[in-house]
Parts: C-alpha cells; structure tokens; sequence
C-alpha cells in the first residue's frame, strides 16, 4: 500500500502537467509572428518550369514521385496519365505542380531571395546543386552566369531574362 502511495503524487503531477500541455498553444507564444512567404513571380514561371523540366525532368532524375523536386512535363513524368512524354505538351497543370514543388523545397529561404531581388540565390539548395557547388548526383548543370543560371536567378529576382530561359532550352 505504502508503495501506491508514494507513486500517487508523480502520478497526479504527470496527469496535471499532461493536461496544462494540451491547454497551451502548441509551440507559439504570444510574441510569436508567423511567417509570411513571398514566392517568386507565378505568371513568368512557365519559361523556367520548361527548362527545369528538360534539364532535370527525366525520369532517372527529378522526373520521379520519390524526390523532393519533383518535376511534371514533356519530357518525362506527367501529371495526367492521359499525358504521354514526348507527345503532348506540358501542361498547364504540370506547371503549377512544379511551381509548388520548387517553392516548396525551402519556402522561408526562397522567400528572403525573392525579397532581396535575387541576392545571394546560392543560399537556395536548388541553385547550389545545379551549380555544383552541393553534392548533386546529375552532377553541375549550370555555371554561375549562363544562360541557365540567369534564367533561374533572374526568376528568383522577380525580372525573367526570357531570352535566356529560351537559350537555355536549346542545350542539349
């Protein structure tokens, strides 16, 4: 009896402390704000989407459902199985899904970049793989300043150097 007795007061703070943690706010406090992102530009998005899909959609790469990045389009997975690569184009669907899904990789820091006017994309992963300079197993895509780099950093900038985007399509 003696035993039940001396668990009754860790039993009983358990069961108070248990309850407080359900009646807080979970992980805020009143001096907590939220944090508002500012994506890039939606509308000039398509030209990067097409690049980002031929140079790294394919289905050995990001044109996969088991990566973070994971790119819909033309030349690789589609969105619709009604789509088939190669014979349709990419859909406007397909965009929108890739917009989420490179936005979605680092929201917060994506976010800073654009508001910044493009400064410093390499503190993106997206860009720093790409680059090379992270580890990135279809290896370094792009260097910093062609024709594909300024068309995702001048994305991130909110400016889309379209002839670069479309210069940028045309390699191989």
């Amino acid at each position: 009896m003696s035993e039940r007795r001396s668990r009754a007061p860790a039993v009983a703070m358990l069961a108070i402390v248990s309850v407080l943690a359900l009646a807080s706010p979970a992980c805020s406090t009143a001096s907590d704000a939220r944090v508002v992102v500012t994506p890039p530009d939606r509308a000039s998005f398509p030209e990067v989407a097409e690049l980002l899909v031929h140079r790294c959609g394919s289905l050995d790469c990001h044109g996969t459902r088991t990566r973070n990045l994971r790119l819909y389009g033309r030349e690789g997975l589609r969105w619709s199985p009604a789509d088939r690569p190669y014979v349709t184009v990419t859909t406007a669907d397909e965009v929108e899904q890739d917009y989420q899904s490179v936005v979605a990789l680092e929201p917060e820091l994506t976010s800073r970049v654009v508001i910044d006017h493009g400064a410093h994309p390499e503190r993106l992963t997206l860009v720093r793989k790409a680059r090379g300079t992270e580890s990135h197993k279809g290896g370094a895509l792009m260097q910093q300043g062609d024709v594909q780099d300024v068309c995702i950093t001048s994305w991130l900038a909110g400016s889309t150097d379209v002839a670069s985007c479309d210069a940028a399509r045309a390699i191989p």
